[in-house]
This record gives structure tokens, sequence and C-alpha cells, in this order.
């Protein structure tokens, strides 16, 4: 099988062309017409990733962030993808079309989280967009919701509103995906708060205005499933090469927490 099936596949699964205009999915690094011999599934291509694949014989890597996303005018020798070319892997990435995907990135913090999606959040295509609107069954407070992200998710912090309040109604959003169109939504449609990553401090100061508790996971901790769920849905047609979700992905932050 070469890498050009396996991006076939992929399209079909999660169409390359529901990625946002700003974004840059597909092929990368590397030929479609190399033969592959392992398929490493993580969120972002790292030197220890690289280092992983090469270790585990994999020449293909799949990834949730693109290892390049703007305009490169210089390839330095540290960055990954001098590595991926020095190495003669190839490099795939699957990102916002990845996330709005039926069991893409978002479905799948919503599964983890096992919290019961009632609607998509923000409509972008047919069906499908960003985020999902749940209802969780008990109330929460901001500070018990965190603590059961945090354990759900197996995190060491979780950042949560400070005020206090009732939550039954909650929007799930993966990544850095609170922005002004999040907030108008999560308001419109009853939502008593909203998790994500990434929170801008202005809207810590806008949720405290109009009343909707905010839990900040951080974007690796709302995406780092991402790498295990495409790695279930690579292995699924392609059992003749090893399919692995990279064991050296880790957050390159911590935290030193109190409150």
């Amino acid at each position: 099988m070469t890498i050009a099936e396996v991006l076939e596949y992929l399209d079909g699964k999660m169409p390359l062309s529901n990625a946002e205009s700003f974004d840059n999915v597909g092929l990368l690094v590397g030929s479609g017409d190399t033969e592959v011999t392992g398929i490493c599934c993580c969120l972002d291509i790292t030197n220890d990733i690289i280092g992983e694949a090469v270790e585990k014989g994999a020449n293909l890597i799949v990834s949730h962030h693109p290892v390049i996303f703007g305009g490169i005018k210089n390839i330095p020798a540290w960055s990954p993808v001098y590595s991926l070319i020095q190495n003669g892997i190839a490099a795939i990435a699957l990102h916002t079309n990845f996330d709005i995907a039926e069991d893409g990135v978002n479905d799948t913090l919503v599964e983890l989280l096992e919290f019961q999606k009632t609607e998509v959040l923000e409509v972008t295509r047919g069906d499908m967009g960003f985020g999902a609107v749940c209802d969780i069954g008990i109330e929460h407070s901001p500070r018990s919701l965190a603590e059961y992200c945090k354990a759900k998710l197996y995190l060491d912090c979780v950042k949560y509103s400070r005020k206090t309040r009732s939550i039954y109604r909650i929007a799930v959003c993966c990544g850095g995906g609170v922005n002004d169109t999040v907030m108008r939504l999560a308001r419109e449609k009853g939502c008593d708060a909203i998790l994500s990553g990434d929170i801008k401090h202005n809207f810590w100061v806008e949720a405290e205005s109009c009343g909707i508790a905010l839990i900040d996971a951080g974007h690796f901790g709302t995406e780092k499933a991402a790498s295990h769920r495409l790695a279930k849905i690579i292995t699924a047609e392609f059992s003749q090469v090893p399919v692995f979700s990279a064991e050296s992905e880790k957050s390159p932050a911590c935290y030193a927490c109190s409150c």
C-alpha cells in the first residue's frame, strides 16, 4: 500500500475539502508513491515523535496539527520538517476537517467526557460543524466540572471560572475553540458553560458578565486523544502495516497550580 492510498482513504472519512480556508491539510511532506512501512499517529509532529517513528520503522506520520502551517522561508536543522526529510518520513495532516468529522476530535472529546451531544454548536457544512452542545444530566459547579474534566482527561490542572453558578448544559469545543461566535452561540443555545482550551483573557471577562462559566482544559488536554482515534480509524482499513499512537507525545507545558 502507498501513502496515496492512505490519503485517499482518510479523505473519504474526513474530506480535505471540509477544512477551513486558512488551514493546511493533506500530504505536506513526502511522495504519494512511497510504499508504507508503518504509520505513527500524533497530535503534533515533534523531533521526539520522529525519533519514535524511526525506531519503530514507520515512514509515515499522520498528525492532527499541520507540521507546515504558515509560509516557510527556511528550514533550520532543528525543525521537524528538516528531520522528516532527513529521515525519509512523510507527513499527512488532518486538522479542521478532522475536528468537525463524525467521530472526529470534538466527538472524541465528548465521548471521553461521557456527555450526551444534543446538537452541533456552530454548523458550517450540512449537519457538521465545530463544537457540540451537551446536556450533562446532573448539576455541576465550575469547580466540580473542572475536577470532573481533569479526572476524565487525565490532566494535572484545569482552569475554571471563579464565580460559582449551576451548570446543566455545556458547549464543548476542542482545542482553542473559543471566539466571539462561540460565545454568542453558547448564550443563544442556553449553555451554562463552555469547555475548551487556550481561552483568552477577554473571554473570561465577557463570560463573567454574561453568566457563562468557562472551563479551560488546555489545547493539548482537549485534543491529545486525536492520535488514538486516528490510529483506530487507520487500523480498521490497513491492518497489513503497524499503526500506532505515539508514546512519546507529551504536552510541552507544565503547570504550577494553586487556587
